[in-house]
């Protein structure tokens, strides 16, 4: 029997999945790409700066275990409406899940996660904040950025 992806996840930190077909975690080991791969994960976003250590060649492991490799850098003082754009659009592709998008901690990955939930998936805010929250959004600044950019694109056509 394969893994599922909750499964895979749990061996992960700070994985979890806050929504069928999409993962959220913290930085994976080098052996879980393949774990990740069986499970059916499509996708990898990886929201880590290129400056950011790993330990090892994130990309070519992921590319190995034959999943999609998508690099988003993402810090707080770079974080723009371009990268939630480009996010909520991976996400919104069926062709790409499952999908895992992982920062170390997921506390970015709950911030870029809570727009998507908002506007995509039409979740009422709060709600919105609670599945960004479960997915590791700790940071009060990246929450107020994920909020401040759903009520900007709400009152949008």
């Amino acid at each position: 029997m394969s893994a599922t992806l909750e499964s895979v996840l749990a061996s992960i930190p700070y994985g979890t999945c806050p929504a069928p077909g999409i993962g959220a975690a913290g930085q994976p080991g080098p052996a879980a790409w393949g774990e990740l791969a069986k499970s059916g994960v499509r996708t990898v976003v990886d929201l880590r700066a290129p400056n950011e250590p790993r330990g090892y060649d994130e990309p070519a492991a992921a590319r190995a275990a034959g999943l999609d490799y998508v690099a988003l850098p993402v810090t707080q003082l770079t974080l723009t409406d371009a990268q939630f754009d480009t996010l909520r659009e991976v996400l919104r592709d069926p062709a790409r899940r499952p999908i895992v998008v992982h920062c170390a901690s997921s506390n970015r990955v709950g911030a870029l996660l809570l727009p998507y939930f908002a506007l995509d998936e039409k979740q009422p805010l709060d709600q919105a904040i609670e599945i960004a929250i479960a997915a590791g959004l700790r940071s009060q600044d990246l929450a107020a950025m994920a909020v401040d950019y759903v009520r900007r694109h709400s009152a949008s056509p």
